[in-house]
């Protein structure tokens, strides 16, 4: 028994995890908007994206997952508030994450529902779905989105960046509506 510990430990000390965070980036559009205020609501993605592993399409289709590489945050959140990042610097309105943290009500409301956020096995992050814009006291807005963004290489540091390259495509298509 005495052997197994040390054994168990040196065991964990050689495994470790990494944790990836997209880097910042900024848009070079500045749009001024209708809106004063803005609430980024529920960001919604798919069940294989959801957890902190990292998917990655195979060449037969399959995603895999590698559980010593993961997201920094949860996607959906990391997606949340780089939306509220860019649309506070693409936009002049104020952009703020669920709860809304502001007096009073917030003239736009935003959710975001992803059908795909897949990085392909040919080098390109797919990311698809669709956008709500609801508007207080004024009529609202559904609109698709196709997004690629392409994978600068097989390291996780090129693919989370290629998620938050596709999140600033987004984030622009919905300042554009504001």
């Amino acid at each position: 028994m005495r052997l197994l510990i040390p054994a168990l430990l040196a065991l964990s000390a050689c495994s470790s995890t990494q944790y990836f965070a997209p880097p910042p980036t900024e848009s070079e559009l500045r749009l001024n908007v209708r809106a004063n205020t803005v609430q980024v609501n529920e960001v919604s993605i798919p069940e294989y994206a959801v957890n902190q592993e990292i998917p990655v399409q195979q060449p037969d289709g399959s995603l895999t997952t590698d559980t010593s590489r993961l997201w920094a945050d949860l996607p959906d959140r990391a997606m949340a508030g780089s939306l509220m990042r860019h649309l506070n610097v693409i936009t002049d309105a104020q952009v703020a994450v669920e709860p809304w943290p502001l007096g009073g009500f917030p003239d736009v409301e935003v959710s975001v529902f992803v059908e795909d956020m897949i990085v392909q096995s040919s080098g390109t992050l797919r990311f698809t779905g669709s956008y709500a814009l609801r508007r207080e006291g004024a009529r609202g807005l559904v609109e698709p989105f196709a997004i690629t963004a392409p994978v600068a290489g097989q390291d996780y540091v090129d693919i989370i960046a290629a998620h938050e390259a596709a999140w600033l495509q987004l984030a622009e298509q919905i300042a554009r509506d504001l």
